[in-house]
């Protein structure tokens, strides 16, 4: 049986982390998000992205090693950025109930932003694909469409930025609880945008889904998530994502026992 490499081995590690935390996360959906926000909903959506992520890629390197499982891999780890981007939207909703969250503009930026999400999702999977063996002969618009959608999500995370500026300027209007979240989500930023930058980075660092293209320049060669050095991926990635996620589901968490 073929062994995993590095990245094989990330994959499996990534594989077993998740599981739990689609179980909370899943928990915390049937529970209350689909009836309070979709902060909830939008981390077990990407939790589940990256335990089928993890799973095509250890198939991929083990048990009858198919290099067709890498494509829809390979398109996940671009395309899971998305909704990791829009669960602070959902958790900035939550923080503003019945408060600025309710105004009208406030309301309608939301919206905006959460299909801004969701057009930076089309061009980063459209993109994948077509510079993938899928469409040999479209390379060239998939790497157009892949760059487009990380400047997509770079604009959408700016966004982001400045709306949990919006939302600070409210704290003495919310409750104590929810400045807590509140506080979570300015510690989550950073991380997040950490990996929007490695996103921004990935898309200019070859022509092919595959990383076989690569830049001529060895900076953006070496953050290819897939022929590149694996610990830029591994910490600007992987671990990035993590922390984001384990931020947001404790300081939600105290909000979520309140409402118990």
């Amino acid at each position: 049986m073929p062994s995993l490499d590095a990245r094989g081995v990330i994959a499996a590690v990534q594989l077993s982390v998740y599981v739990p935390i689609a179980i909370v996360t899943g928990w915390l959906v049937f529970r209350f998000s689909l009836r309070r926000d979709a902060g909830w909903l939008f981390l077990f959506i990407f939790t589940l992205c990256r335990e089928i992520d993890g799973i095509l890629v250890v198939a991929g390197q083990t048990a009858n090693p198919n290099v067709d499982l890498f494509t829809p891999a390979y398109t996940l780890q671009t395309a899971g950025l998305a909704p990791l981007m829009l669960a602070p939207l959902g958790f900035i909703g939550l923080v503003g109930r019945n408060t600025f969250s309710d105004t009208r503009q406030v309301s309608r930026t939301l919206k905006f932003l959460s299909v801004m999400g969701l057009v930076a999702l089309v061009f980063a999977i459209a993109g994948a694909l077509l510079s993938s063996p899928v469409a040999p002969n479209h390379g060239a618009a998939g790497v157009v469409l892949s760059r487009v959608g990380a400047c997509t999500f770079a604009v959408l995370y700016l966004s982001i930025v400045l709306l949990h500026f919006v939302a600070l300027s409210y704290r003495w209007h919310i409750k104590e609880s929810r400045r807590r979240l509140l506080t979570g989500l300015f510690m989550a930023l950073p991380f997040l945008g950490v990996r929007t930058a490695y996103a921004i980075l990935s898309a200019w660092s070859s022509s092919d889904l595959f990383g076989r293209q690569l830049s001529g320049n060895a900076t953006l060669a070496a953050v290819n998530p897939v022929t590149g050095n694996y610990v830029y991926f591994l910490v600007l990635s992987v671990l990035c994502e993590l922390v984001v996620v384990f931020i947001y589901l404790i300081s939600s968490m105290p909000k979520t026992w309140r409402w118990r």
